[in-house]
């Protein structure tokens, strides 16, 4: 395994190369490199940093992951901290990202967190849990280059629909790949579903209708 020093205060670790890169935000040492360890003969690609500062400054200078793994009791900057910045920021706020937390979240502090985005693992943890729940957000057979090709708003943010005509951004829908995902057949909007100038709004963050001209969103999917 070949460890290089990372600006952002902590190793990047690359492991088997895959499509799928994942960033382990942790304060303990112990815990990154089992992490590293863990996802790394899974096939991902690590990268670890020791802060929610740290992470934000390696995303911000180009790091591309897939998925984040982030703690939230940190020094520096915490996970709360971090997520908070994360979903403020539509480049960021598009990365699936898993909670660990040594206590059981209550339902106020997984809404704060976006549960629509952010999977919760508590410590201490089952190495085949958190495999699983990676596995549920991380589509391996899409680079990074997919993701350009979904329809972003104005504000640069991507939306999801289904085929029952619901529009929704990522904190609002459903967690990728779970049952209510599967059930009602939530996907990206493609690219190309803009080009009748369409302008897609989250239902519930706009708390209104549906801007997408005259056509109902189930006809377009049917």
């Amino acid at each position: 395994m070949s460890v290089q020093t990372a600006a952002y205060g902590g190793p990047v670790t690359p492991e088997t190369a895959y499509n799928a890169s994942v960033l382990v935000v942790d304060d303990s040492t112990s815990t990154r490199d089992r992490l590293t360890r863990l996802l790394g003969s899974a096939g991902y690609t690590v990268v670890q940093a020791v802060d929610g500062r740290h992470a934000l400054k390696a995303l911000i200078t180009g790091e591309r992951v897939d998925a984040i793994l982030l703690d939230l009791l940190m020094p520096s900057m915490n996970g709360w901290e971090f997520r908070a910045v994360q979903l403020e920021n539509p480049r960021l706020a598009d990365i699936p990202t898993i909670v660990m937390s040594v206590k059981i979240l209550t339902e106020h502090e997984r809404y704060s967190l976006r549960v629509g985005s952010a999977t919760c693992v508590q410590k201490p943890f089952e190495d085949q849990l958190v495999l699983e729940r990676l596995a549920r957000i991380v589509d391996r057979s899409e680079s990074n280059g997919a993701q350009k090709k979904r329809w972003l708003t104005r504000e640069g943010v991507p939306l999801l629909w289904s085929k029952r005509g619901s529009v929704a951004c990522e904190a609002h829908a459903p967690v990728a790949g779970s049952e209510q995902w599967v059930a009602e057949g939530w996907a990206w909007i493609p690219n190309f579903a803009g080009k009748n100038k369409v302008q897609y709004t989250c239902q519930q963050c706009e708390g209104g209708p549906i801007q997408h001209g005259t056509r109902h969103l189930a006809e377009r999917l049917a």
